[in-house]
């Protein structure tokens, strides 16, 4: 079955991983003035708010795929508000059905706790916060969703995924029929991916320009990608042919956090391709990111 890809700019993806990023933090070092944005939406929000999204961080953030398969489920045109209200009218039988449609393991306890603790939040995360950040993102993730769009006619559907998130290669398999790239803001440069039984949602980071006295972010990014001693032996492993993750760990011979967050650090910088067949991923040297370093690095300083 071939591959089919969609190119989506949505308000409620940025709006759910907005609130997921808040609440969980789980990237926050990674995120591009992400400290930064974390304290400047505390100041604005009421305290109650934040110590009750401070209790989510008790809860799996994988549980947030409960809120992206339904907003891949709703017909909310993706209009925040809209989606608001048709999240919070879904009956517990609709839950249950959703969550079993897309291949999630929840059941009615999760449903109690969408309904107390999700729901709630979401509402006053859109007020205190989402409604009034439209206008710094909006147009940007517009125009990058539409010239992926553009590119859906040029380039084959998994060529214009790598290209979208800088190095992941979707293989071809039978339990992936469908991908939806999201272009994302709050979290760039993280990507994300949540994968339901038929399709699979890619929230790829999408740049904004920066001024031409300041060095890029993506080049601050690749420079800080070299800095380390671990990073540069894990590129030179990753240079002789793809591994797996517990492959990588075993060579490094560090904490598989430890690693992962090396390899935060490394896609973030496009140095690395990972392949993902949806079920294993293998991790290899992006050849083009090395490229890239050069051709970044000597287009700033003689500009």
């Amino acid at each position: 079955m071939a591959l089919h890809i969609r190119v989506e700019c949505s308000a409620v993806y940025e709006f759910i991983g907005s609130f997921m990023l808040f609440v969980q933090r789980k990237w926050i070092h990674n995120v591009d003035d992400g400290l930064e944005w974390v304290r400047d939406v505390e100041q604005q929000a009421p305290d109650s708010f934040l110590i009750r999204t401070s209790q989510l961080q008790n809860y799996c953030i994988n549980e947030f795929d409960m809120l992206f398969a339904a907003s891949l489920e709703l017909n909310h045109a993706h209009h925040v508000s809209l989606f608001l209200t048709q999240f919070q009218e879904m009956s517990d039988n609709a839950w249950l059905s959703l969550f079993s449609d897309s291949g999630l393991p929840y059941d009615n306890e999760h449903v109690v706790r969408l309904r107390q603790d999700y729901i709630p939040l979401l509402h006053e995360w859109y007020e205190h916060y989402f409604r009034w950040s439209v206008p710094n993102w909006e147009p940007i993730l517009i125009q990058d969703a539409a010239e992926k769009t553009r590119l859906l006619h040029k380039m084959s559907p998994v060529d214009l995924i790598e290209l979208a998130t800088n190095g992941a290669v979707f293989e071809h398999n039978d339990h992936m029929r469908e991908v939806v790239l999201a272009p994302m803001w709050h979290y760039r440069p993280i990507i994300n991916t949540c994968t339901f039984t038929n399709t699979t949602l890619v929230l790829y980071a999408t740049e904004s320009e920066d001024d031409d006295d300041v060095p890029p972010k993506a080049l601050k990014r690749m420079i800080h990608a070299l800095s380390s001693d671990v990073r540069l032996k894990m590129l030179r492993y990753l240079s002789h042919e793809s591994v797996t993750f517990s492959e990588l760990v075993s060579f490094v011979q560090l904490e598989e956090s430890t690693v992962q967050q090396h390899l935060v650090i490394l896609r973030a910088a496009g140095y690395i391709r990972t392949f993902w067949n949806g079920k294993v991923e293998r991790i290899s040297l992006r050849q083009e990111g090395i490229a890239d370093l050069s051709a970044f690095l000597e287009n700033y300083v003689q500009s």
